[in-house]
C-alpha cells in the first residue's frame, strides 16, 4: 500500500485540478455569453447602461461565488458549502425581500420600451385618479414620474409594474364664462372665441378647434371648455398667465371669467 497510495493521491489531485479547470472554462464561457446578451439589449434600447453595469456586477458575483463553492466541493467532497449557500440565500430573501422584489420589477420595467420617456396616464392600483406625466428615471428601488408642471412623484417599481399605462397627450383645460347681452348671437360669439385663440400668442400650447365645446348656456351666460395641448414641458405658470391675460383683453366686452379646470 505504501507504494500505491502516493500514486493514487497524485491521480486524485490531477482529476480535481482537471475538474476545476473545466469549471473555470465553463464559468468564463457563461460570463462571455451573458455579457454579449446584455450588451445586445443595451444596443437595442431594451435596458439602460446603468442597468447593464448593475447586472454585470451581479452576474460576476454569482459566477465567482459559484466557482469557489463548487471548487471547494470538488476538493473536500463535502456538502457543507451548499448548505451554507442555502442558509445565506434564505437570510438574504428574509431580510432583503423588499429590495429584491423592487429590483426584479426594475429589470422587468427596463424591458418595456413604451414605459420610459413617454407621456402617459398611469392608473395605480388602489387610486381612483391616474397620475399624468412621464417616467423620467428608473432606479433599482423606485421610479420617478414628472407631471406636466415639473413636479416629481416617486413610486415603488412593483406598484408601477402592476399599473395600467395609457398614452396621454399633455394638456390644460380652460373654462371660459362669458356674460351675454340681451339678444346676443351665441353662434357668432362662439366663433369669436375660436378666432381669439387663433389670433393670440399661445406660446408652448397648440389650439385645435375640435377641442372646444359649449359646456352650458342660459339666458345670461355662456360657458365654454377648451383643451390646449402642450407642445413643450414642463408647463409654467407665466405661460398660462400670458394666455389668460390675452384672452381677457380679447373678450373683455363679455366680462370673461377664466378658470383652469
Amino acid at each position: 500500500m505504501s507504494w500505491t497510495e502516493p500514486g493514487w493521491m497524485d491521480e486524485s489531485l490531477i482529476n480535481q485540478l482537471e475538474l476545476i479547470a473545466l469549471l473555470a472554462i465553463t464559468i468564463v464561457v457563461i460570463r462571455y455569453v451573458l455579457g454579449k446578451f446584455i450588451t445586445s439589449l443595451v444596443q437595442r434600447g431594451g435596458i439602460s447602461i446603468g442597468t447593464k453595469a448593475t447586472l454585470i456586477r451581479m452576474i460576476d458575483l454569482v459566477l465567482l461565488s459559484s466557482f469557489l463553492i463548487i471548487s471547494v466541493n470538488i476538493v473536500t467532497a463535502s456538502l457543507t458549502p451548499y448548505a451554507i449557500v442555502a442558509i445565506l440565500g434564505i437570510l438574504v430573501l428574509t431580510f432583503f425581500y423588499y429590495e429584491v422584489k423592487q429590483f426584479a420589477a426594475y429589470i422587468t420595467l427596463q424591458m418595456f420600451k413604451h414605459v420610459k420617456g413617454r407621456n402617459a396616464e398611469i392608473f395605480l392600483h388602489g387610486y381612483s385618479e391616474p397620475i399624468r406625466g412621464r417616467i423620467v428615471e428608473l432606479t433599482p428601488l423606485t421610479s420617478t414620474i414628472e407631471d406636466i408642471f415639473g413636479n416629481k412623484i416617486y413610486i415603488p417599481n412593483t406598484l408601477l409594474i402592476e399599473s395600467a399605462i395609457k398614452e396621454h397627450n399633455p394638456s390644460i383645460n380652460l373654462r371660459i364664462i362669458l356674460n351675454l347681452a340681451e339678444g346676443e348671437d351665441v353662434v357668432e360669439l362662439f366663433g369669436k372665441v375660436k378666432s381669439a385663440f387663433k389670433n393670440i400668442d399661445l406660446g408652448p400650447f397648440r389650439f385645435n378647434e375640435s377641442h372646444i365645446i359649449i359646456k352650458s348656456l342660459d339666458t345670461t351666460t355662456l360657458v365654454i371648455d377648451v383643451r390646449l395641448s402642450a407642445i413643450a414641458l414642463p408647463i409654467r405658470n407665466p405661460d398660462v398667465l400670458r394666455i389668460l391675460d390675452q384672452l381677457s383683453k380679447s373678450l373683455q366686452k363679455y366680462k370673461p371669467v377664466l378658470e383652469i379646470v
